[in-house]
């Protein structure tokens, strides 16, 4: 067989018996005139000889760069975080395409500008987490990019937007909470946070303790970091002739929360309860146990 780097498109076409073209277009997931038959052995093709795309001439050829801007508000080492562009890379992926990711921190020049690299690089598409007011700059750009909003606070300003259920998901286990005998709630989120879907899970919180009408404080932590204050900030919090339930926001900061809940494991679940988001790669295995919310 021969060198999987020295086969071509013809190469595919003349063993699965169909045209260049219709290579061309498989690789292009352009299926709408070609049967299942044909797909399915290009397909066996490609596979048997291990056939690799080159992209550059794709690109020149389809006037296309195969690239897809990536835009997050964040690219911190979090669990939520690298799912999110694993799962964009891996859909990305099936189409040969690949992607460049910008972290912005929701400053509005830092999207700006990153907006402008991925234009100026002719990429094909652009993901973004964006800030509050991204739709109105990218009004100002002027371009015919297709683009794709994740969770972002208001979704009509979008043609194209994909969201996350964190509202419903955290009204309902807050409900269930209530339901076993919680009767005093404690929010922990980090201070000045602009994530949309984070401030989901903060009205989700607000609006269960007015509908149940439950006892209920906030604690927005500014530095994570500085473990006393974090203590004094939940320590005061608990007392034992009533059941606290703290719910923490990120994934992040519920690390921590634990840390300092956990030297108070006599009282847990009983009288302190604790839900977080995602760390699924942890929670199952600590004692006591941690409630958490999976994407």
């Amino acid at each position: 067989m021969r060198k999987k780097s020295s086969i071509t498109i013809a190469d595919i076409a003349r063993k699965a018996g169909v045209s260049r073209t219709t290579v061309s277009f498989y690789l292009n997931r352009k299926f709408e005139k070609m049967s299942d038959k044909t797909r399915s052995r290009i397909k066996d093709v490609i596979e048997e000889t291990e056939f690799v795309p080159n992209v550059q001439a794709r690109s020149l050829n389809n006037k296309q760069s195969f690239l897809v801007g990536v835009m997050l508000q964040s690219v911190s080492e979090s669990r939520e975080k690298s799912s999110f562009l694993r799962g964009v890379e891996e859909v990305l992926s099936e189409s040969n395409y690949q992607m460049i990711v910008a972290s912005t921190a929701s400053d509005l020049e830092k999207e700006r500008l990153s907006a402008e690299r991925m234009i100026t690089q002719n990429v094909d598409g652009m993901i973004v987490v964006p800030s509050s007011s991204f739709d109105l700059l990218w009004k100002t750009m002027k371009t015919d990019i297709p683009l794709v909003a994740c969770r972002p606070e208001h979704p009509s300003r979008y043609s194209h937007w994909v969201s996350s259920n964190d509202y419903e998901a955290v009204y309902g286990v807050l409900e269930k909470a209530a339901d076993a005998g919680y009767s005093h709630f404690v929010l922990v989120s980090p201070k000045g946070a602009d994530l949309s879907g984070l401030k989901q899970r903060v009205l989700a919180f607000d609006h269960v303790m007015k509908y149940r009408k439950l006892e209920s404080e906030s604690v927005f932590i500014g530095d994570p970091e500085n473990d006393s204050d974090l203590e004094y900030e939940l320590v005061r919090h608990i007392r034992i002739d009533r059941n606290t339930c703290f719910f923490v926001t990120t994934p992040e900061l519920l690390r921590k929360v634990y840390l300092v809940l956990r030297r108070y494991r006599e009282l847990m679940p009983d009288h302190i309860g604790l839900i977080g988001f995602d760390s699924q790669d942890w929670v199952h295995m600590v004692s006591p146990s941690v409630t958490t919310l999976v994407h």
